[in-house]
């Protein structure tokens, strides 16, 4: 991308590489606060959650000096709109991460119990989660260097994303017919739409990233 490639280092190129590895550094911990409380390590998964509200509170950060920046930058109106669209939407991953996860502790400090079986398809659809997160900061570190790589990563997420899709379904009726108490099956039941609801940001961000390219190789014809 013309763009990309003349300001490759630039405060908002910079901003937004940093940006991405903020929200992916948010959905990795929430995949290890949820592992670590599947094997009934609650310290752990707590000390994760920390972690996470501190990568949840630097992603707000650059995506903060990322908006002032382009408010201000040279870049004409359609192109700032789509690079605004793409940071929010990036934003919107690990805020709903950051819900999925105060959820998750809600339940730790309730002491509620939750079936293994249960815990288990939970960290695997915020495994796949941490998978499009990560595909999707290696796309965006391709702008503006490789074309095809962009799109490669791009895909990728579009398949994790279809992934979680099919295990929303399977985790949501296994809540139904678990023998849980009633707080556990309403705050799982906030946590699986937390982490449904990233995936579908991260797609978002996706097909944004998908946008730019292809305003950008129209705009090179």
């Amino acid at each position: 991308m013309d763009w990309f490639s003349k300001r490759r280092e630039s405060v908002i190129m910079n901003g937004i590489r940093n940006h991405a590895l903020r929200v992916s550094d948010t959905i990795t911990e929430l995949n290890r606060a949820i592992g670590f409380i599947g094997e009934g390590d609650r310290k752990r998964a707590l000390e994760a959650i920390q972690r996470l509200l501190i990568s949840e509170r630097e992603a707000d950060y650059f995506e903060s000096t990322i908006s002032a920046e382009l408010s201000k930058g040279d870049l004409d109106a359609r192109e700032r709109e789509d690079l605004m669209h793409l940071v929010r939407r990036m934003d919107y991953v690990a805020d709903w991460g950051k819900e999925a996860a105060l959820n998750l502790q809600m339940i730790i400090e309730a002491g509620v119990e939750v079936p293994k079986s249960l815990w288990e398809k939970y960290h695997m659809m915020t495994g796949e989660l941490e998978r499009a997160t990560k595909m999707l900061k290696m796309s965006i570190d391709n702008l503006g260097v490789e074309d095809e790589l962009v799109v490669k990563y791009e895909r990728e997420v579009e398949i994790a994303e279809h992934n979680l899709d099919d295990m929303y379904f399977v985790t949501k009726k296994e809540i139904l017919f678990a023998q849980m108490d009633p707080r556990a099956i309403f705050l799982m039941r906030d946590i699986l739409h937390g982490i449904e609801n990233s995936a579908d940001s991260c797609k978002d961000a996706a097909d944004i990233i998908h946008i730019l390219l292809t305003a950008e190789q129209h705009k090179a014809r």
